[in-house]
């Protein structure tokens, strides 16, 4: 048996080192988890507020990024290509919100 077919052959049997490093995986996910529980079972009120935020922002860009997918689903063509060269021109986050908010309105 060649040394292409013995590899072959041991792989498709699975090894005992591919047991050994799924094992080591699933352990380190474990202890990764132990690791993230403890550390949010002692967090300060700044984390807290930190993760509040983050949630905050989150859902903002989402809101922000469900709205900007409808528009370009059902508004006019015309509108559409007015909001997508606002992008491309390099428009503030807060520019591009407001002229959704108008094509919306339009809709």
């Amino acid at each position: 048996m060649s040394n292409r077919t013995a590899a072959v052959s041991t792989n498709d049997q699975g090894g005992p080192g591919a047991r050994n490093g799924a094992r080591q995986t699933e352990s380190a996910r474990s202890e990764n988890a132990a690791n993230l529980n403890s550390e949010h079972a002692i967090d300060s009120p700044r984390r807290c507020q930190q993760i509040s935020q983050q949630e905050i922002e989150l859902n903002y860009y989402r809101k922000f990024l469900e709205d900007l997918v409808a528009v370009v689903r059902d508004a006019h063509s015309d509108a559409v290509a007015r909001l997508v060269s606002l992008i491309r021109s390099g428009a503030s986050k807060e520019d591009i919100r407001l002229a959704l908010q108008r094509v919306q309105d339009e809709i």
